[in-house]
């Protein structure tokens, strides 16, 4: 009884040293799940590389089933997965969901994507092939997919997010807790054959969920931008016409002044100068002008002859443009000042310039700057008022009194000027 009982304490505790074992290996020998990602992740990839596709689909089904548990797979690697394994309607939408959250200002997810990937063997070997991304490949991926059994949907879906990845750039910039999203068209080399797939999209595909926003956003900018360059190509100053720059203008003039207040002032030219700054933005201009020239002496005036000066402001409007002529009325405001009578006149101003281009060297792309060598050809009339204490035209002491009489100075001028244009 003794030998019985020693006997089952023995196995009893070799049972339970088994079972103690059995739990440190399944504790310490079972593999974790992220181990498990990481095998499947490598079986995917040696399994592409060795187009064996049973095995991929196994280890691609895995990934996609654990994701919700923190399976490493993105839905780009998704896309290129699908691609390679030959599941192109697959990829295709996902590509173009992706794809659509920039093209489509008013689209939001109804869930954000936060899955991530594992910098490994995989992630290389998905994205190796098509970093950098260029031509030649956007052309391989898109014969690849025109020559496959996928519907002509799929097929023009996808050489339109192709050919659009191209052709529109987006810059980013963040404010506060919001990004906001700039776009842009940064390369117009496929921009015709973007604009030759999307249209066919739209046209055929009237009721997707890409038809809206291609149609009525990224269509109509790409092809207002292509629209541009092709005016640009047949003549690169058509897009400045009727536009703004900056000018610089100097010449000489000459004139004469009209109205009562050359009853008590004699007129004539002196060394006459004209400078104008000019500001333009679409069809109007802001000016500044600067000039003297005209000498306006009052009645028995013996001491050295001083050209009046004037200085003031003018609004003008481009009534014409073209490559060789700018017409441009402007009105203004402005002093007058009579420096042999010693006396100042707030004067309105109205007048016409005619710009004729001389030289024009074209710029280097659309939007790109271009300089001017100008003729202008200007007319300004003077209207203000001369309050002074003079004598009578016959000279005659007795005769002096405070006047106010009208005048009008009349400004024909040749100016040349440099446009940053």
């Amino acid at each position: 009884m003794k030998k019985l009982i020693a006997t089952l304490l023995v196995l009893a505790s070799f049972c339970f040293s088994q079972e103690q074992e059995g739990v440190k290996n399944e504790i310490y020998n079972t593999p974790s799940k992220k181990e498990l990602y990481s095998r499947a992740r490598d079986v995917l990839k040696k399994s592409l590389e060795n187009r064996d596709t049973d095995r991929a689909n196994e280890a691609y089904a895995y990934l996609q089933a654990n994701v919700g548990e923190g399976a490493p797979l993105s839905m780009f690697e998704e896309y290129l997965i699908d691609m390679e394994l030959g599941k192109y309607a697959d990829g295709v939408r996902k590509y173009a969901s992706q794809r659509r959250v920039l093209l489509d200002s008013s689209y939001t997810p109804e869930k954000k994507d936060d899955r991530y990937y594992e910098n490994d063997a995989l992630h290389k070997y998905l994205y190796d092939k098509f970093d950098p991304f260029t031509e030649a490949k956007a052309d391989s991926m898109v014969k690849l997919v025109d020559a496959s059994d996928v519907s002509e949907e799929i097929k023009d879906l996808y050489a339109t997010m192709i050919y659009g990845e191209l052709t529109i750039g987006f810059d980013f910039y963040k404010f506060s807790s919001r990004t906001f999203i700039y776009r842009s068209v940064r390369d117009t080399a496929r921009a015709d054959q973007f604009l030759q797939r999307a249209n066919s999209f739209v046209e055929k595909n009237p009721y997707t969920e890409h038809t809206g926003y291609l149609k009525n956003s990224v269509i109509p900018f790409v092809d207002k931008i292509v629209g541009r360059l092709r005016e640009f190509r047949q003549d690169p100053l058509k897009h400045k016409y009727y536009t703004g720059g900056l000018g610089v203008y100097g010449g000489i003039w000459t004139g004469f002044m009209s109205g009562e207040a050359t009853d008590y002032l004699h007129t004539e030219m002196g060394s006459s100068f004209n400078f104008e700054a000019s500001i333009q933005y679409r069809r109007f201009s802001v000016n500044f002008f600067m000039n003297y020239g005209l000498i306006s002496k009052p009645a028995g005036y013996q001491w050295d002859d001083s050209e009046d000066e004037l200085i003031g402001l003018t609004l003008g409007f481009t009534a014409f443009d073209s490559r060789f002529l700018r017409v441009e009325p402007f009105i203004g405001y402005g002093s007058y000042d009579f420096m042999c009578a010693e006396a100042l006149s707030d004067i309105f101003v109205l007048g016409l310039n005619t710009d004729v281009r001389l030289f024009v060297k074209k710029p280097e792309h659309y939007g790109g700057f271009a300089f001017a060598l100008v003729a202008r050809l200007k007319y300004q009339a003077n209207f203000g008022t001369l309050d002074m204490y003079a004598r009578g035209i016959n000279d005659d002491d007795s005769q002096k009194k405070d006047v106010e009489a009208g005048f009008v100075a009349h400004q024909f001028g040749i100016n040349l000027g440099l446009f940053l244009w």
